[in-house]
């Protein structure tokens, strides 16, 4: 490997962040592990974005600007063409790495090469409105399993193999907005492990804004495709019904030895819930075979109601 060229490539996305920007490239400049280029790429910013990159004269720093405000996926993607090195880390604008955070995951990639993608566990802080610690999942087979329910990596914490990426023409989807870090553990899944390292090693900042982008239709649009397109894989093409029922869980059953999460997912993705469902669940003793805080997730739609997963 040319000795010139940075082992990390970090692509940080950056639109309106000028109260938090700083903070955030500082917390990579001040990372332990120094090979890297860290691409910041304006997205049309209307603030001081700009003018708070440009402070910086840390070499390190490869600065670009779109044409106009094209949207996260245009920018993400042009990131990834920019990107010179072996592995690319994913940073957002209003985050904070902690200092061992690419020492310790280029470790995990360097001495485990089957590993593709390497994320960890999260802090949050800001809003006050979510547990305090994102328990990511740690092994490559739990991760899979998970990405039935929801995506298995905390998106500003990955750190991905550039060469499986290109190779395989992978990239984030444009067809797939606000859930498109989802698709692309899905696309990337069947080409080697995932990892979580079982350490907080980012602080993630909530605020009124990413809690409302959590309930956007879109959002929830696009996640539930990606449910129904790996799923799809895991059960080998057969194919699910557009409405969950009771009919459904009997025709599909015996895929919860592959997945224990997929017989949960169904359960979660009801089109009515009404009293013969309940007394179904309750009468089979699928609940035994479901998480504690999965049964109360059934349970509150049985009492409210809520958009199906798939």
């Amino acid at each position: 490997m040319n000795i010139s060229l940075p082992l990390i490539s970090v692509i940080l996305p950056v639109y309106n962040a000028e109260h938090t920007l700083g903070e955030a490239i500082e917390s990579i400049l001040n990372q332990t592990f120094a090979s890297f280029e860290l691409i910041i790429i304006n997205d049309g910013s209307t603030d001081a974005s700009e003018k708070i990159v440009l402070q910086y004269e840390d070499k390190r720093i490869k600065y670009f600007s779109n044409d106009g405000n094209k949207g996260l996926i245009y920018t993400l993607n042009r990131g990834l063409g920019l990107a010179r090195g072996k592995y690319i880390a994913r940073m957002d604008a209003d985050d904070i790495s902690l200092p061992t955070r690419f020492e310790k995951q280029v470790r995990i990639l360097e001495e485990n090469s089957s590993v593709i993608v390497c994320g960890s566990r999260i802090r949050y802080f800001g809003i006050k409105k979510r547990k305090s610690v994102y328990i990511a999942p740690e092994s490559s087979e739990e991760n899979k399993k998970w990405l039935v329910r929801e995506s298995c990596f905390a998106h500003p914490t990955v750190m991905m193999r550039k060469d499986v990426l290109v190779n395989n023409r992978i990239g984030y989807h444009p067809d797939y907005k606000n859930a498109e870090d989802y698709k692309l553990w899905i696309d990337l899944a069947p080409y080697g492990a995932f990892y979580n390292i079982q350490e907080v090693l980012l602080n993630y900042r909530l605020s009124p804004t990413q809690i409302t982008q959590s309930h956007n239709t879109e959002q929830k649009k696009n996640a539930r495709r990606c449910r129904r397109e790996y799923l799809s894989r895991l059960l080998k093409n057969a194919r699910l019904p557009e409405k969950i029922d009771i009919t459904t869980i009997h025709a599909f059953r015996r895929y919860s030895q592959i997945n224990p999460y997929i017989l949960e997912t169904l359960y979660m993705s009801f089109d009515t819930y009404d009293m013969l469902a309940l007394l179904y669940y309750i009468f089979s003793f699928d609940w035994i075979h479901i998480s504690r805080l999965s049964n109360l997730a059934i349970l509150k739609r049985f009492l409210k109601g809520k958009n199906p997963l798939l």
